[in-house]
C-alpha cells in the first residue's frame, strides 16, 4: 500500500470518527433544494517548447423527494502530450434510494467506467442493498451503503470478468457555513468469487462558492485494485481542479 493511500485513508478515518461535539460550532445551513445540478470544467495547455493539453469535465445532479431520492454523476479526464493521448478516463453513476425510516432505506445503483490506460475497455457494477443515515447534524453528516452487486469487466488483455461482489461505502460531508463544503468517500468492493480481487476507492473533494452560480472545486481520487489487469499497476491517482456552474430549485426539499 502506497504512503499516499495510507495518509488519505487515515485522514478520512479521523474525519468521519470525529464526534460532532468536538467539531467547531457551525451556522446551520439552509435545507437542501428539491433538486440541484452542476457542471464543472477544467483545462491546462502548453505550446512551444512543450505541447501538452489536459481537459476535465464533471457533472452532478440530485433530486430529493419525501420518499425517493435520485443522484447522478459523471466525470471525464483526458491528457495528451505532443498530440499523443497519455491518460483518458470516463466514469458515470446513477443511484436511487427509497426511505424506509429516518435511518434505513432501500437503494440501487449502476456505475460505468472506461479506462484503457488501466486495462479496462468497459466496467459496469450493478448493485442493490440498504442505505444508512448514520449521522445527520447541521455540522456533519455521515451516510453508508451496504449491498451486493454484479461486476462485469471487458479487459484490453486477458479474459473478461463476471463476478458477484459486495459494496460497502461511507460518505461524510462537512459544510463550511453556506459558502461551501467538503466530502470524503470510502468504498470497498469485496469479490465473492476471487477473494484476492478486492478493490477500494477513497475520494476527497472541497467546493467553495464564488457567487450564486459559480464555484471552485478541487478533488482527489485514489483507486486501488489488488488484482489488476495483468501488466498494469494496482494504484491510480487523479487530482482535479475545476470551475463549476450550478443550478438549484427555489423550492426546498420536503422535510422528513
Amino acid at each position: 500500500m502506497s504512503s499516499s493511500r495510507s495518509i488519505l485513508i487515515l485522514v478520512f478515518s479521523l474525519t468521519v470518527s470525529l464526534p460532532a461535539s468536538a467539531q467547531p460550532p457551525a451556522t446551520a445551513p439552509p435545507p437542501p433544494p428539491l433538486w440541484d445540478a452542476q457542471i464543472g470544467a477544467s483545462f491546462v495547455g502548453t505550446s512551444g517548447n512543450s505541447d501538452t493539453a489536459s481537459t476535465g469535465a464533471d457533472f452532478a445532479a440530485h433530486r430529493r423527494g419525501l420518499v425517493w431520492q435520485i443522484e447522478a454523476g459523471a466525470t471525464a479526464v483526458r491528457t495528451s502530450s505532443m498530440e499523443v493521448t497519455t491518460a483518458e478516463r470516463y466514469l458515470g453513476m446513477l443511484r436511487g434510494q427509497r426511505k424506509l425510516s429516518a435511518i434505513l432505506g432501500l437503494t440501487s445503483g449502476v456505475k460505468l467506467e472506461r479506462d484503457r490506460f488501466s486495462g479496462l475497455d468497459f466496467r459496469s457494477i450493478l448493485d442493490a442493498g440498504l442505505s444508512w443515515a448514520l449521522v445527520h447534524h447541521p455540522e456533519w453528516t455521515l451516510d453508508g451503503v451496504t449491498g451486493i452487486a454484479w461486476l462485469h469487466e471487458t479487459r484490453t488483455l486477458g479474459a473478461n470478468l463476471d463476478d458477484p461482489i459486495g459494496l460497502l461505502q461511507l460518505v461524510s460531508r462537512i459544510p463550511f457555513g453556506t459558502a461551501g463544503d467538503t466530502t470524503q468517500r470510502f468504498t470497498y468492493y469485496p469479490d465473492f468469487k476471487m477473494t484476492s480481487a478486492y478493490r477500494s476507492e477513497a475520494e476527497v473533494t472541497a467546493q467553495a462558492a464564488m457567487n450564486a452560480r459559480l464555484a471552485l472545486k478541487i478533488g482527489y481520487l485514489l483507486r486501488y485494485s489488488n488484482d489488476p489487469v495483468p501488466g498494469f499497476k494496482k494504484t491510480d491517482n487523479t487530482t482535479t481542479a475545476s470551475v463549476v456552474l450550478r443550478w438549484k430549485a427555489a423550492t426546498p426539499a420536503p422535510a422528513p
